[in-house]
């Protein structure tokens, strides 16, 4: 066609009314399916209000084995809301850790300070996961995939059907966060974790402070050796000397 133009709204109109198995948001924006009589054949969205203990997606290396993909705060967001979780997992950058071949495993790297100084910002969680509410491990920590956010926190305990989950943070700054069922979409139990940084020896501050009193011991014991000799010239007695 030479004429670019775009079809006006009358004309839209005479098309759908020509073609009334047509979807107005099909011929208007190009949103799937075309006929209505798809859409009413497509399947429901699964409302829940319960956890449903399946992962949304998993990828496999060519022998089948399940890969271990890494979840960065940049990758979040497509994780959470994409159509197509397959091709988000293929995306995902993997890793291979002895002793979790061919479980469901995926590695999460942490954000912010709420589970410090347990867990860094830049560390990556090793997880498993997580089935059944009722089997969560008391004051364990877990990853926690909820509906617009992920958040690695310690969760109080087992929840029943509908109930609420309780989640803590190491970081005492942070108060105790209380997610509805309904908002989890997976949950991940901690299994390991890969560190980007070594906590200085604790015994390095106490260690110094012994080298400090050491110095001012010499110091004063100086200083007081240099005190005697002037009284002396002078005939005069320090407070404290006896004799």
């Amino acid at each position: 066609m030479q004429n670019k133009s775009k079809p006006g709204y009358e004309t839209l109109m005479d098309i759908l009314d020509n073609y009334p198995d047509l979807r107005a948001e099909w011929l208007m924006r190009g949103d799937e399916p075309m006929l209505r009589s798809a859409e009413a054949s497509a399947p429901a969205a699964k409302q829940r209000d319960e956890y449903d203990g399946l992962p949304y997606a998993v990828t496999v290396d060519e022998n089948g084995e399940e890969r271990i993909s890494i979840v960065t705060p940049k990758a979040e967001a497509g994780y959470l809301v994409a159509r197509n979780m397959e091709a988000v997992m293929q995306n995902l950058d993997t890793i291979s850790i002895p002793g979790y071949k061919g479980k469901t495993v995926r590695a999460f790297e942490v954000s912010g300070d709420s589970m410090q100084p347990t867990i860094s910002q830049g560390d990556l969680v090793i997880a498993t996961f997580t089935e059944r509410l009722d089997l969560i491990q008391p004051k364990h920590v877990y990853v926690v995939v909820a509906e617009d956010r992920i958040m690695v926190k310690r969760l109080r305990g087992p929840v029943k059907k509908n109930e609420p989950i309780e989640l803590l943070s190491d970081n005492r700054y942070y108060d105790p966060f209380i997610l509805p069922q309904k908002e989890l979409k997976e949950l991940w139990q901690v299994q390991a974790l890969l560190s980007r940084s070594i906590p200085a020896n604790t015994n390095e501050t106490f260690d110094r402070m012994l080298v400090l009193l050491e110095m001012l011991a010499h110091d004063s014991q100086q200083l007081r050796n240099i005190l005697l000799d002037v009284a002396s010239r002078y005939d005069v007695k320090l407070v404290g000397e006896n004799g």
